[in-house]
């Protein structure tokens, strides 16, 4: 008996936080997929009724829910591609001639650091029309203010701007990481062999760095597919919903329209590109290696 709990003890420490951890995401999974494919009455959950696969065929024809997927879209590239250009690009400075400027790094990962909610706060005065930050700094220019988050010209530039500057620090944390544990004897032997910087990055560098640039990527994709909190915060979707995002629409499908089992089927179709995004990116990232 003493052996046997000698060698499972450490399942049995794992068991509570594993039943934890199913009990909140597979329960939750199991129970979005019976509800898709149902009329679902959120008052009576008893009285709703089996109506296949209804809700995945709107799909096809809800333009609110194209726009949304386009919206969706559109910020996941625009804000992953300019924070890994960001990112990538302070985390070889930094390697490169500020590698002990401990105090430079702190200042460049505070953003990450705070919550989203106080992040889209923050940035919700700073583009106040009347008194916001930027707007006193654009009159002082002689320049006119900008309705940042009410204008259909500048509201998803805003909410995109908001995400680089939050999210860069986490792509640059990570790269930086790489770096500081690539070896030294190749970058010595191209620099006999007369490489020139570019070279070393293009031959070396890069290759060295793809497993953690693939990790890196595909996380901030996924997180930034699922955007909510800042617009939430800042545009409540609009204006003329060109910020509605895919996990606002369901939020308002389910919680002011109350169509549970519609808001049901939009999550999977997002669960279900999400999935599909990862294994064509990671098979493209093998095949290059």
């Amino acid at each position: 008996m003493e052996r046997w709990a000698e060698e499972h003890l450490r399942y049995l420490l794992l068991a509570p936080a594993v039943l934890v951890l199913l009990a909140l995401t597979v329960f939750p999974t199991v129970y979005m997929f019976t509800v898709a494919f149902q009329k679902f009455n959120p008052a009576d959950p008893s009285a709703s009724a089996f109506i296949g696969f209804a809700n995945f065929a709107r799909l096809l024809v809800d333009d609110k829910f194209h726009n949304a997927l386009f919206n969706t879209l559109f910020f996941t590239t625009v804000s992953v591609a300019a924070e890994f250009a960001l990112g990538l690009g302070f985390a070889l400075l930094v390697d490169k001639h500020l590698r002990r400027a401990n105090f430079i790094k702190t200042v460049l990962l505070i953003p990450m650091m705070l919550p989203p909610i106080a992040v889209a706060i923050t940035w919700k005065l700073l583009y106040q029309p009347q008194f916001g930050v930027l707007n006193d700094i654009l009159i002082r220019l002689g320049l006119e203010p900008l309705l940042w988050t009410s204008s259909v010209d500048t509201a998803m530039a805003s909410i995109i701007l908001v995400d680089i500057w939050e999210w860069t620090p986490f792509i640059f944390l990570m790269i930086l990481a790489g770096l500081a544990g690539l070896p030294d004897e190749p970058y010595e032997a191209a620099e006999l062999d007369g490489a020139s910087a570019w070279q070393k990055f293009r031959d070396l560098t890069w290759p060295f760095l793809r497993p953690v640039i693939t990790i890196t990527v595909l996380l901030r994709v996924m997180d930034a597919f699922r955007l909510f909190d800042q617009v939430y915060i800042l545009t409540r979707g609009g204006p003329a919903s060109v910020t509605e995002t895919l996990s606002y629409y369901i939020y308002k499908v389910a919680f002011r329209f109350f169509d549970t089992g519609y808001a049901a089927a939009i999550s999977l179709f997002m669960l279900a590109l999400t999935v599909v995004f990862s294994m064509w990116f990671i098979k493209r990232m093998r095949l290059e290696d």
